[in-house]
């Protein structure tokens, strides 16, 4: 097991770096679904006691991101295809009601930072660096609900989207093709410049569709990281 790491440990308390360090190694499936999480392994490279992983388990299991079984050990949770579907439907109708808020007042500045996004996606997907990429659209589409001032309905899709997060990794993982990706970023901030709400509304949807398709396809090429249903 190799840890991706935060470069910096600005948390207060231990137990937060430790619960955020396992949260972003699940997320970019470097702790694959199924894999059984070995607290003593994990604290000799965290450098860190037993006691803040324990905690950081608990949390994780709250998040729906990791399963506790009493003797048995914790393991990362297979991916649930019901929970993709529902954070799918929750993104799509509350995305393209902000997408359509855009497309009636939003900000120089934040089309401004939706351009520098998309140059930035670019150049990842020159790289083939599929988690740079994912945490650059994940920061495409949060700028639009900031330019609205809808940010805390953002960071409550997010809070929802464990499941679906992991599925877009591994599709972006399995199936890198970014440029398309960038395509209806680049057509979502024209319509947004246009104020045209039926395109933005047609191209969100499309959009967002793509969770469905991609996990449908995953589910048959990795079945041992989702939950049979």
């Amino acid at each position: 097991m190799e840890l991706h790491k935060h470069e910096n440990n600005d948390y207060g308390y231990m137990k937060d770096y430790v619960y955020e360090v396992l949260k972003k190694n699940i997320i970019e499936l470097r702790l694959k679904p199924g894999m059984n999480l070995k607290k003593e392994k994990i604290a000799k490279e965290l450098e860190v006691s037993i006691t803040p992983i324990r905690e950081a388990f608990a949390r994780l299991s709250e998040d729906e991101l990791v399963d506790i079984y009493p003797q048995r050990g914790t393991y990362v949770s297979l991916i649930n295809m019901k929970k993709v579907e529902q954070a799918k439907f929750m993104r799509e109708h509350l995305e393209r009601a902000v997408a359509r808020l855009a497309c009636s007042d939003f900000p120089e500045d934040y089309i401004l930072k939706l351009k520098t996004n998309i140059k930035m996606q670019e150049i990842y997907v020159e790289e083939e660096n599929y988690i740079k990429l994912f945490e650059l659209d994940n920061e495409f589409h949060k700028i639009i609900f900031d330019g609205c001032n809808k940010g805390d309905i953002w960071l409550s899709i997010q809070q929802l989207s464990n499941h679906v997060s992991r599925s877009r990794i591994l599709s972006l993982a399995a199936n890198f093709n970014g440029n398309e990706l960038i395509v209806e970023h680049q057509k979502i901030v024209e319509a947004i410049q246009q104020g045209d709400k039926e395109l933005a509304d047609r191209i969100i949807t499309k959009h967002i569709s793509r969770i469905k398709f991609d996990s449908d396809k995953l589910t048959t090429e990795y079945p041992g990281y989702f939950e049979k249903q």
